[in-house]
């Protein structure tokens, strides 16, 4: 099915991005959001998909994340270097010898009547820590009714403050780039916090069914799949993480 709509969502891992596909997918016109763009370091997009062209590619994509109504999703976290593959890639594919430019729009024909939704965590400093919580103990998801327990020792030995630094910045400039993004090409997004999306998950669902302009007569959307991850030992990182980050501020800012 060629689809007659699609979106992208944009998010830095730790915004909520898998609750947020999982609830589209539940009404069951909103596309099959997946990351069905992400690439390890040796691998293409043909090579993960197992398609042999261009043509083939996008019917694969296609079917992958197309209701029957015809709408596409897709799930994006921007990294420079794997930006770069993935467009290069896809130029190439189109037949296009040279390197793409920013401004080239190698989504074209992947894409149709492309709309973006901008998925964002306003702390950052919780997000590293669930970032790094997520890396040490692979908890990353937690299913509705299920548990995941760490021994006390887990939080005093993993506890690593220069990775969270890196974690903390590289979910900023991720944003940045993304932006960066958003203004060369002119797009306005859907933005939405996941503080927001957490706490009103049902009118968040609707607002980006509405966003993209899919018609229904009554939208059923399942129950939240995960539950939190956070808990008292994340939460003890977080005001560890806080007070380390600002000791050499003169006047700290939380």
């Amino acid at each position: 099915m060629t689809p007659s709509k699609s979106y992208i969502i944009w998010f830095v891992p730790r915004s909520g991005s898998t609750l947020l596909c999982k609830g589209l997918e539940s009404t069951g016109i909103a596309g099959i959001p997946g990351e069905y763009f992400t690439l390890s370091e040796d691998k293409t997009l043909l090579a993960r998909h197992q398609v042999k062209n261009y043509e083939s590619l996008k019917q694969k994509l296609w079917s992958l994340g197309t209701t029957p109504n015809g709408i596409f999703g897709v799930k994006y976290p921007l990294h420079a270097s794997w930006h770069k593959k993935l467009f290069t890639e896809l130029w190439q594919l189109r037949g296009r010898q040279e390197a793409p430019s920013e401004n080239d729009a190698v989504w074209d024909g992947l894409l149709p009547n492309c709309r973006h939704v901008f998925l964002m965590r306003r702390n950052k400093v919780r997000l590293a820590v669930s970032w790094w919580k997520a890396i040490q103990d692979n908890a990353w998801h937690l299913e509705r009714g299920k548990s995941h327990v760490n021994p006390t020792e887990f939080y005093e030995e993993k506890y690593d403050f220069n990775a969270l630094v890196h974690l903390f910045k590289e979910a900023v400039l991720r944003e940045c780039a993304m932006q960066e993004y958003f203004s060369r090409h002119g797009v306005s997004p859907l933005t939405i916090a996941y503080e927001d999306f957490v706490q009103n998950y049902e009118a968040t669902i609707r607002s980006v069914v509405n966003f993209l302009d899919i018609e229904h007569q009554e939208l059923n959307i399942g129950p939240m799949h995960y539950e939190k991850t956070a808990n008292e030992g994340s939460e003890a990182w977080v005001q560890r993480f806080r007070k380390e980050l600002q000791e050499n501020m003169g006047q700290p800012a939380w």
